[in-house]
Order: structure tokens, then C-alpha cells, then sequence
């Protein structure tokens, strides 16, 4: 197995009103000043061999400022299937594709405190990276509060140049038996 590890290359939040900011040193989700708040992070696949296996996704983030005691968070591909381009979208379109889709983290309680969290994005994470590689785009996913009511959590972000988010990837390549096997 190989584990490869990608930082992300474009991240940022996004509020109720469409705001738009690409160039912080934490990414929000929550409710700030009483607007709720969306993160996107992107991952570029480029590493990630075309004929991997993938048995593990997860991501990584480090919680700099904890949200409210009673929030929870969702974990979701962006815009579905993750494949769309936050870099692109309008501030109204990229509110709503970070919580698109079935999430792959359901009412999570990790970001009410601080520190390092890692969320597995089990088997539909796995699928979903796997298509995003064939399809020759970059992975990408949203991250909001549940209710979209209780404080916001902050989670370091690409412009603060440590600890940014990455996208952990387990993975197999196929060997030459293998794919005599598969091929008969």
C-alpha cells in the first residue's frame, strides 16, 4: 500500500451572501456575525497514479479556533461529485456546492475544539477520487455547519503556509498478475 499525501492548492469560505474570500489564513464554517459561512478546499489529483486502487481517503485539517458547543458539521464532495472547480464558481454557486450531495461526514462534533482531525470519507470518498482522477479533474469539497446556526469553527488555510488541509490517499497499484487476471 502507498499512502499519498496532496496539500491543497485553492481553498477558501464563502458567507450567505455570496462573499467570496480566497486569501485568509483560516477557513470558517459556521455562523460568524450571524451569517452562515461555507469552506471549499481543492486538492489537484496529478500524483495520484491513473490505475490506483484507492482503499482510504481522508482529510486532514488542523482546528485553530473551535465552533459552539451544540454545532455540527458536514463533510461534502463539492457540488456533488467533487470534480467541479471552486476557483471558477460564482460566490452564489459556490455557497451552494459546498453543501452538495450526499455528505461523506454526517453531524460530525470534531470542530468544536482545537487541533489536528482527520475524517475518513469512506467508500464514496474512495469511488468519488477515483472518478475525479479519470475524469482528469481535481478533487474538491465543502464544509458547513449543520443547522447553519451555531459558531463558526476556523481551520487553517493555504495562505497561512503550515498545517494546511491535505487529502490523504491509500492506495494499491495493480501488479502484472493482476491485471493477467483481470484481463482473462
Amino acid at each position: 500500500m502507498t499512502v499519498l499525501t496532496i496539500n491543497t492548492d485553492y481553498d477558501g469560505d464563502i458567507t450567505n451572501i455570496y462573499t467570496k474570500v480566497t486569501n485568509g489564513v483560516t477557513l470558517r464554517a459556521g455562523t460568524i456575525s450571524k451569517a452562515p459561512i461555507h469552506a471549499f478546499i481543492r486538492f489537484p489529483l496529478t500524483n495520484l497514479p491513473s490505475d490506483a486502487i484507492i482503499s482510504q481517503v481522508r482529510l486532514l485539517v488542523n482546528c485553530t479556533i473551535g465552533g459552539g458547543s451544540s454545532g455540527t458539521w458536514d463533510i461534502h464532495p463539492y457540488n456533488s461529485n467533487g470534480q467541479a472547480d471552486p476557483s471558477g464558481d460564482t460566490g452564489a454557486t459556490c455557497y451552494n456546492a459546498c453543501a452538495a450531495g450526499t455528505q461523506y461526514i454526517d453531524n460530525d462534533t470534531g470542530l468544536r475544539s482545537t487541533g489536528a482531525k482527520a475524517y475518513t470519507l469512506g467508500s464514496a470518498g474512495n469511488t468519488a477520487v477515483a472518478a475525479a482522477k479519470t475524469a482528469g479533474t481535481n478533487f474538491s469539497l465543502g464544509i458547513h455547519e449543520e443547522g447553519e446556526n451555531d459558531n463558526g469553527a476556523s481551520i487553517t488555510a493555504l495562505d497561512a503556509g503550515s498545517n494546511v488541509p491535505q487529502l490523504e490517499i491509500t492506495y494499491t497499484q495493480p501488479t502484472g498478475d493482476t491485471m493477467k487476471v483481470q484481463v482473462m
